[in-house]
């Protein structure tokens, strides 16, 4: 941004001249005092110049990652080209950003005296995603307020990740596939969990000796254990729409969906599992399957990128294919026939799959129409349309899809439990 004069400099030069010039051409000694004042401002305002033509203004950090309810501090700082130190005031103004709150709470500031220090707004965004704040709308002015530069800072982007919190309940793995992994499996052979004990055989290692029992019975015992199995865990996101509740501060479909997956991620890698991420929306980047804390950022970093503003427009993104007996969860409302027949399809090629429903709980429900002061034609559609899902959910469940609606981290609880049990249910064998 490069100087100018300012209206008071503009003003105290002509002031100037003007009482200067009548004090002279009339011969009246006041008008010349009256002019002294004028004068000394403005030779003040040329001594005091900045030594640089131009100002640079910036703002501090331009990128940065919070967790959900965290807030920023943001600098805006002015500095010359040349690296001189100057003096003055700095004003930064903030542009309102929905979702995020300032302090100040208009997001304006002023500050004067060191540039390089600058002033600081504190950003506190309400939910996840990516913010781009700003630009602010910033003026710089020397110490005698008769040099000035406008313009706008740099933004800055904040990107927000989603708190995740693990899920309550089993692993509901039914079909173990790797043998790496924290879920116990019906097989016996190496692993933790103890199966049963019996006489010591040749070909027994002597760390699997239970020396208690071998003691009371006087013959050698081993202990039995079953295998430590992992599996791969798939979450499959429908970003194509997002559907808002009925009141704007209520979760949307987007907002479930990105809770939903950071919550699972983060238990099913807990057990050991390789967990993928895809999204058939194309809002979120597609991850490899992976385990570990860096697999846990990754996801919650992905996820936090997402663009709420932006529709993304383009067509699902399906799946080419899956191993056999991977852990498959579809957060989706369930509203768009692609992504139902994409779940379909899923179950077919041999996932064990559970629809997770993230459809807004208060929208389209019956009790929704005996409010008048919320009664149109769209709260009546709305009914008519979760009505029309309501089969759409039935045949799914007649495909052996469980759909269970996201209400938090206890969600899932029951359908895992049933799956974990399902494992070590007895099969009918099959004649043949």
């Amino acid at each position: 941004m490069r100087y100018g004069a300012t209206p008071a400099l503009a003003r105290a030069v002509l002031l100037a001249a003007g009482f200067g010039m009548i004090g002279v051409l009339t011969g009246t000694p006041a008008a010349v005092v009256v002019a002294v004042p004028f004068l000394a401002y403005v030779a003040w305002a040329m001594i005091t110049r900045p030594v640089s033509p131009t100002v640079v203004v910036r703002a501090a950090p331009t990128s940065v990652a919070i967790q959900e309810g965290d807030a920023v501090e943001i600098r805006v700082v002015a500095e010359h080209p040349d690296g001189a130190s100057a003096a003055g005031t700095l004003i930064a103004n903030w542009p309102a950003v929905p979702g995020v709150r300032f302090d100040p709470a208009d997001g304006a500031l002023v500050d004067s005296g060191d540039l390089a220090e600058g002033v600081a707004v504190t950003v506190e965004p309400r939910r996840w995603g990516r913010y781009l704040v700003g630009p602010a709308q910033v003026a710089v002015t020397d110490s005698a307020r008769a040099w000035r530069a406008a313009g706008r800072a740099t933004p800055a982007s904040i990107i927000v990740r989603p708190v995740s919190q693990p899920l309550e309940g089993a692993s509901g793995v039914a079909r173990p596939i790797g043998v790496a992994g924290l879920h116990t499996s019906t097989a016996k052979g190496d692993g933790s969990a103890l199966a049963d004990i019996r006489e010591f055989r040749l070909g027994d290692r002597l760390r699997r000796v239970n020396w208690r029992v071998t003691s009371r019975t006087r013959t050698l015992h081993v202990n039995e254990t079953h295998t430590d199995r992992d599996t791969e865990v798939l979450l499959v996101t429908d970003s194509t729409h997002d559907v808002p509740g009925i009141r704007p501060e209520d979760a949307t479909s987007l907002d479930a969906t990105v809770r939903a997956v950071a919550g699972i991620a983060q238990h099913y890698i807990g057990f050991g599992d390789r967990v993928a991420l895809h999204d058939l929306g194309r809002r979120v980047r597609s991850l490899r399957a992976g385990t570990g804390r860096r697999q846990v950022a990754l996801i919650n970093d992905a996820l936090s990128r997402i663009d709420r503003a932006a529709s993304p427009g383009l067509p699902a993104k399906p799946l080419p294919r899956i191993a056999s007996g991977t852990l498959v969860f579809f957060c989706s409302p369930l509203l768009d026939p692609g992504a139902l027949a994409e779940l379909v399809r899923l179950r077919r090629l041999g996932g064990e799959v559970i629809a997770v429903d993230t459809l807004p709980e208060s929208i389209g429900t019956v009790a929704s129409l005996a409010k008048p002061e919320r009664h149109s034609f769209l709260v009546e559609a709305w009914v008519v349309r979760r009505l029309e899902r309501e089969l759409s959910l039935r045949r799914l469940a007649d495909l052996g899809i469980p759909v269970v609606p996201w209400r938090g981290t206890a969600s899932l609880g029951g359908v895992l439990l049933a799956m974990a049990a399902a494992r070590q249910a007895p099969r009918m064998a099959v004649g043949r």
